[in-house]
């Protein structure tokens, strides 16, 4: 191992995720670059989720039982004020890496000039389904100073991909307990203002859609925290015109997503729910209803091809 290697907390947090626990400790075990340590928060588990880390005989593996079960931002800080690491990552329980992420996210991070400006580091990251095979690539990615992007273009940067600077995250507060479903947003906001993000232009994060994704089985509420979240943050920081038409601009693609999804679930009682308290993003529902229909084309002629 080379000693010039930061040493990286790996944050786990679990609440009975026995299904896929295998496969993410895995690729952690699997990273080339080997100076980290898993910090892993059971949530009060019934499941086999312990049972599966204990079985792990290696002095990196950090197994935490919670005195209480809390609302998972609650206990990624937790979790967070257990570690020993420089750098913080967090890779949820049915999400994986490829083997070289650590690796080439630290020999970015040594080539980069302003390298103590640098908070986050983070890499592209691939859709997977249940079974592991891959239907999608998220291809947006900054570096640099992105924290406006993150307002004009939406959170481009998913949390199993994120490693946080440790003293900067609990500079800024780490994760805002008050949130359920735009905590990440949050942090990822916090920790990029005023300094620097680098990302790794590789596909080295595997994100897992399944039914138990919050983000599938609680669309209304997901969506909803994010409007009322994004609308705060515009008060509070006093931000500029452009930018408060850009959050509205993603506020509208959002609504017209969230339309579609509550259709699809047949939710009719959200959907009436979110159109009378939110109609204002209606307004440009039809060119993000084309818009969506043209990537879809798109992604269908690219396929055939």
């Amino acid at each position: 191992m080379d000693n010039d290697q930061p040493l990286v907390s790996i944050v786990m947090n679990c609440y009975n995720s026995d299904t896929y626990l295998i496969e993410a400790i895995e690729s952690v075990f699997a990273q080339t670059y080997e100076n980290w340590e898993i910090i892993f928060w059971d949530n009060q588990s019934t499941d086999k989720s312990a049972k599966i880390v204990k079985s792990y005989d290696d002095k990196r593996v950090k197994y935490f039982y919670a005195p209480s079960h809390t609302p998972l931002g609650e206990a990624r800080n937790l979790a967070i004020e257990k570690v020993n690491g420089q750098w913080v990552a967090i890779l949820d329980c049915d999400d994986i890496w490829d083997n070289d992420k650590l690796q080439a996210s630290f020999e970015l991070l040594n080539s980069y000039k302003q390298k103590d400006e640098v908070t986050l580091l983070y890499s592209k990251t691939v859709y997977i389904d249940e079974n592991g095979d891959t239907f999608g690539f998220f291809e947006e990615h900054y570096s640099g100073d992105i924290h406006d992007l993150l307002l004009k273009k939406g959170d481009f940067v998913f949390i199993s991909s994120a490693i946080f600077r440790t003293d900067i995250l609990n500079k800024v507060g780490k994760i805002d307990v008050n949130l359920h479903y735009a905590e990440d947003y949050d942090v990822l906001l916090k920790v990029t203002k005023g300094y620097q993000a680098l990302c790794v232009d590789q596909f080295y994060t595997y994100y897992r859609v399944h039914q138990k994704n919050l983000t599938n089985s609680n669309v209304y509420e997901y969506d909803i925290e994010n409007f009322e979240f994004l609308n705060k943050y515009s008060k509070e920081h006093n931000l500029s015109l452009t930018l408060r038409i850009a959050i509205f601009l993603n506020n509208s693609s959002r609504m017209t997503a969230s339309i579609v999804k509550l259709i699809s679930k047949k939710d009719f009682g959200n959907l009436v729910k979110i159109i009378k308290g939110y109609w204002q993003y209606l307004l440009l529902s039809p060119y993000y209803i084309l818009h969506f229909i043209g990537r879809r084309i798109k992604k269908i002629i690219k396929n055939s091809k």
